[in-house]
């Protein structure tokens, strides 16, 4: 008898099931016609965004210095220094020996008394910057502190701006005082460094003028800093060529790639052999073709990044991968290129409805969108647009069988499971 009851129990409880449902199918249908099936939906990332154009390049000598020598000097003599050797400003090259002793003293006195006016214009330049930056402090020390006055307040006599613009080659429109003040002690003091480089060189001329005196024999010193890359194997020109310290990956461009890549464009660089990757910037790009252009033919433009901070295991001759940043955005809000149906995106809100917003799309890298208004990171979207049946209207998703076990189901905390329960069973809106 119980056993017969419990059938008719489950039986009518059956009937009751299917019946309400049929009841709430048949009275809720436009409900039901305004809901879209969500397939695919992600959420919204906070990531950096570059778009870089690859080439291959070859690690170079960022600057290459050409030692000449005229045998109207004397007669060469000898090399001082070796290919490979590292030498610095000041190191002994090479030696000749003058024929005409009263002409050179001659020459050495002639570079020296240029050097000596040289000198004296750049401390005519410098007293010129210590008298502006002295206005500049009488402004802000003999009038009153006002917001036109302060420390932080722009230059708003018109004299005074043409003055330090005409003098620093910088427009300071916009600077403020302190701003200005810098700007004129920067150069100040790239003036007084240019002044003692200056007397460096006119002490060596004096020097080789009194050497002259005790020896024909004069040796040429070394302006700058590196490596010695190539001797002369006679006195032909160049007879020495120094590589600088700094490194360069010299990379080619073609036509199309020349007209966008410009000086100051960030880098990465790689190398295998030393097994690693740093930064370096553009350093510009004339646009110069390689070779002398011939109709029908692509010309190729030669450009050099430099690198920043090479260790040891670079050097001159590696084959490296460049990655020049052609543009970037850091920290963008970004979502899949599928997502967007031209400036809409279709979002999904913590109420149940699928809401569709204007944004404004920024940089596209790969299958990343940048999205820089009406967008934050981590909110839910729809990854396919076309999946929307209606706007505003409720959604929901697909059932996934696999996340149906009792660990996730125990997650969701009793009355968090009747919710779902109810809202299965009874309409809403």
């Amino acid at each position: 008898m119980d056993r017969q009851l419990k059938w008719i129990l489950a039986g009518i409880l059956g009937f009751l099931f299917v019946s309400v449902n049929l009841y709430l199918i048949k009275n809720d249908f436009d409900m039901i016609d305004r809901t879209s099936i969500v397939y695919d939906q992600t959420t919204s990332k906070e990531e950096d965004l570059r778009e870089v154009l690859v080439k291959d390049g070859v690690i170079h000598t960022a600057n290459e210095q050409h030692i000449y020598f005229s045998e109207q000097l004397g007669m060469f003599t000898r090399f001082l220094v070796e290919e490979g050797d590292i030498v610095t400003a000041g190191t002994p090259l090479y030696e000749y020996d003058v024929l005409d002793l009263e002409e050179q003293r001659l020459l050495f006195e002639s570079e020296a008394e240029q050097i000596r006016r040289e000198i004296t214009t750049v401390q005519s330049y410098i007293t010129e910057l210590n008298g502006l930056e002295r206005e500049l402090t009488t402004v802000t020390t003999t009038q009153p502190t006002t917001s036109a006055t302060s420390p932080q307040s722009v230059i708003d006599n018109l004299q005074d701006i043409l003055n330090i613009e005409l003098e620093v080659g910088v427009n300071i429109s916009d600077a403020t005082v302190d701003q200005t003040r810098s700007l004129l002690n920067q150069k100040i003091g790239e003036q007084e460094a240019a002044v003692g480089r200056l007397q460096a060189q006119e002490d060596k001329y004096e020097a080789l003028i009194d050497g002259l005196e005790e020896s024909p024999t004069v040796q040429v010193e070394s302006e700058f800093n590196g490596k010695i890359a190539h001797l002369s194997e006679g006195v032909d020109n160049p007879l020495i060529t120094i590589y600088s310290d700094s490194l360069a990956s010299r990379s080619k461009l073609t036509d199309e790639e020349a007209l966008y890549i410009i000086g100051g464009l960030n880098a990465r660089v790689t190398s295998p052999v030393a097994g690693s990757t740093i930064s370096g910037s553009v350093d510009s790009n004339p646009k110069l073709p390689d070779k002398e252009p011939e109709l029908g033919e692509k010309s190729l433009y030669s450009i050099d990044i430099n690198l920043l901070d090479p260790s040891q295991d670079w050097f001159v001759g590696q084959q490296v991968v460049n990655e020049i940043i052609t543009d970037e955005s850091i920290g963008a809000t970004t979502v899949p290129i599928t997502s967007t149906n031209s400036n809409i995106i279709s979002t999904l809100s913590p109420q149940g409805f699928i809401q569709p917003r204007i944004v404004d799309l920024g940089l596209r890298v790969e299958d990343r969108q940048e999205v820089y208004t009406n967008l934050e990171p981590g909110e839910w979207i729809v990854t396919d647009p076309f999946q929307v049946e209606r706007n505003y209207s409720a959604y929901i998703t697909p059932m996934t069988i696999n996340r149906l076990t009792t660990d996730n189901l125990g997650g969701l905390g009793q009355r968090t499971g009747w919710k779902y329960v109810l809202l299965g069973v009874l309409p809403h809106q």
